[in-house]
């Protein structure tokens, strides 16, 4: 068998065909099925978000056919290496045996009765598919006979009988376009308990009730939709609650690979289903499948299998009541990109949000229950260092832990032994193997655009008292003690500006905010979400909200807010952002939990409808420091940057700040006075040695050296005059 040529053995011309490979690949790998055609790849790729879409199209269909070459050179050695793909080939003519004349007589005898034939009358091509379907048992007898019969051997007929057995199993493979899973033993869940108890009281009435399509209610729904970022646990839901049940789960993914043969393939799937009854019917990745037009991963055949899927759907929900109940259940972790058409169904939506620090300890406990964990392992702890991973990630971080300690018995081998034993005593998971496996740990979500915790705390803030204030007041409280502001009428959460002139600390405030509040923590830079392509915009804005809908509390910190949502007189794209924020932003979906910052050095390029009550309807000034608030900055910057400070430091900290020449600078001009001053200091230290402090006349070489960056104070005066 000749060794399968990998992609990078293959003739790339350009990069550009490189790239377009990749995308075929990935078109594929969605679809389920490979291309055939150029026109049909550069159609896809031209409905895709790809930034291949944008190249000239004699090129990018040069590159194409290219890379299609090579791809079909792939799957047809991939089809060779197969043994069993010469199955739905033609079978072989068979040689005359000469041996036998009476059998070359007889064959010439039929060879004539076939030509005396009429002319319409084809003889039927023989394919051992055929065989299998229509004669396998005349097959199997006759090549037995024929071997005892002295027309073959007794090996030939053994290994005809074994190719027909491959056959048949092979027939039967290629036909089964669903999997059927069996209740087994319920594996060990954690997660969302009550999401979880929610779930199983619906399923239960729709799976186990009886006699209730007599109410005529309208509550039952015939399906449920788990909708939550990807590694949250959605399938290990749907199985443990199959298991705690007792009913079969029916796999549709194969259903969808054949286009041609949806309807077909879901019609027995829903036929098994019923059947099988009480089970369960289930779609993963349902926006994979049955995706809305003008989404990345739309496809034509998409829009017919939703028309298949509704039909089928139709007949599990004639039966909702009685006793052949069946219930669909699918997954998506994009809501917004499943077909409109879908949800009108019968699905109710269940948001499945990332685990709080309460759920990644339950989560913990279950994958960690089959190893010897040390004294010291505690996992309240690792939970709260471990904000924002999802299921998959808190497995993937005790599978290092495990790789750890696994090394520590390859290290504690001799190295002269041939073979290495497994321990009596198991070594054990410590703290420590956690700590440092967390240290390199990226959470999945982070590439969505979730960010840690900020590790900024109200200590590292000099000054800014009143923007504190007003920051308890209007998002830390409400995300401490929901219940408290709700019994006040206090449910609507609040969004905030923060406004001023640049450098006061807009945006360690709003850290210091999501360290304190321990909410997820969403940073955007404002130019982020723009895109020149019509509607990309507000499908990003879409999707972000989305995302902080599945991690709430969460606070969406929007840096240069003004970029992004200009007067909507000034641009057309300033009006289709301005739009999508305010339709998330006046709760036409649920916003509780979700609550938005921004900042801005100019809140008058800012859309006059984004400041009105329930928007962004807290502005604060976030001026320049007072002489006593350079003070306390001063000293935040220095405490925070220095060990062990004395207080006579302390003293001359406040003689610096204090400086007329410090008048008009913001907490980042004192942040550079104190970088200026303190490679001063290095420098005499490097050149003669001595303490290492910041001397005096560090400071005033400082002072000397540095300039307010702000040019005119008063201007941000009389913006407030006018703004507020």
């Amino acid at each position: 068998m000749p060794p399968a040529v990998a992609p990078s053995d293959l003739s790339f011309r350009t990069p550009l065909d490189r790239d377009v490979y990749h995308v075929i690949k990935k078109l594929e790998s969605a679809d389920d099925r490979p291309f055939k055609s150029v026109s049909a790849i550069y159609e896809a790729i031209k409905r895709s978000n790809s930034s291949l879409s944008r190249q000239k199209k004699r090129p990018l269909e040069d590159a194409i056919d290219r890379a299609l070459q090579i791809r079909k050179q792939e799957l047809q050695q991939d089809k060779s290496d197969d043994p069993e793909a010469a199955i739905d080939e033609p079978e072989p003519p068979k040689a005359d045996d000469d041996l036998f004349p009476l059998n070359r007589q007889l064959t010439k005898l039929w060879k004539m009765d076939q030509k005396s034939r009429a002319p319409s009358e084809q003889p039927t091509g023989k394919k051992r598919r055929c065989q299998v379907d229509s004669d396998g048992n005349d097959e199997r007898a006759s090549g037995v006979e024929t071997a005892v019969n002295g027309s073959g051997s007794a090996g030939a007929a053994a290994m005809a009988v074994s190719k027909l057995d491959r056959s048949r199993e092979k027939t039967q493979h290629k036909s089964g376009r669903f999997v059927v899973e069996h209740p087994g033993q319920p594996t060990p869940w954690a997660g969302c308990i009550d999401i979880y108890c929610r779930l199983k009281r619906r399923a239960r009435l729709l799976l186990q009730g009886v006699g209730f399509d007599k109410m005529h209610s309208t509550a039952l729904h015939s399906g449920q939709l788990l909708a939550g970022p990807s590694g949250v646990g959605k399938k290990s839901l749907v199985r443990y609650l199959a298991s705690d049940l007792g009913v079969p789960i029916i796999d549709l993914k194969r259903c969808f690979a054949d286009p041609e043969r949806t309807e077909k393939s879901l019609s027995e799937a829903f036929d098994m289903a019923i059947s099988l009854a009480p089970s369960i019917i289930f779609i993963g990745k349902i926006d994979h499948r049955m995706s809305r037009r003008g989404s990345p991963g739309h496809h034509e055949h998409h829009s017919r299998a939703v028309c298949c899927f509704e039909t089928q759907m139709a007949r599990i929900s004639e039966n909702t009541g009685r006793n052949n109940n069946v219930l669909a259940m699918a997954t998506t972790s994009s809501i917004t990109d499943v077909d409109a058409e879908v949800l009108k169904l019968g699905f109710e939506v269940t948001q499945i949000k990332i685990p709080d620090c309460q759920s990644r300890q339950n989560i913990l406990k279950v994958l960690t229950r089959n190893f010897v964990l040390a004294e010291d392992v505690d996992l309240a702890e690792i939970a709260r260092r471990s904000h924002g991973c999802v299921g998959s990630d808190l497995a993937a971080i005790v599978k290092r832990v495990d790789r750890i300690v696994l090394d520590r018995i390859v290290d504690a081998a001799d190295d002269n032994t041939p073979t290495i034993s497994c321990p009596s005593t198991v070594p054990s998971m410590t703290m420590d193997d956690f700590k440092v496996v967390m240290e390199d740990f990226t959470p999945s979500l982070r590439e969505e655009g979730f960010t840690v915790i900020p590790s900024v705390t109200w200590d590292q803030v000099g000054a800014l008292d009143k923007a504190r204030q007003k920051l308890q007041t209007s998002i830390i409280g409400p995300i401490k003690h929901p219940e408290l502001y709700r019994s006040f009428g206090l449910g609507q959460p609040a969004g905030v500006l923060l406004w001023g002139p640049p450098g006061c600390g807009k945006t360690l405030i709003a850290q210091a905010v999501a360290n304190e509040a321990q909410a997820s923590f969403i940073l955007i830079d404002g130019p982020e979400l723009l895109n020149k392509y019509v509607g990309e915009s507000e499908r990003a804005v879409r999707e972000l909200f989305q995302r902080a809908r599945s991690s709430t509390p969460c606070i969406l910190f929007f840096d240069e807010i003004d970029s992004i949502v200009p007067p909507r007189s000034t641009s057309v794209t300033g009006v289709r952002m301005v739009n999508a924020l305010l339709a998330e932003l006046d709760g036409v979906k649920d916003r509780t939990g979700i609550y938005v910052i921004g900042t801005t050095n100019r809140p008058e390029m800012i859309d006059e409808a984004m400041l009105r009550p329930g928007r962004l309807s807290v502005q604060l000034l976030v001026d320049l420091p007072t002489a006593s608030e350079r003070v306390d900055i001063l000293r935040t910057i220095y405490r925070t940057r220095v060990d062990n400070v004395p207080d006579e430091t302390l003293e001359q900290l406040a003689a610096v700040a204090l400086d007329a020449r410090c008048t008009n600078f913001s907490g980042a001009d004192l942040s550079g006075l104190h970088i200026e001053a303190a490679e001063h200091a290095l420098k005499k230290w490097l050149a003669a040695g001595g303490p290492r402090v910041i001397a005096p006349e560090d400071w005033e070489f400082a002072l000397a050296h540095t300039r307010a960056s702000v040019k005119d104070p008063a201007s941000y005066k009389r913006r407030a005059a006018e703004f507020m």
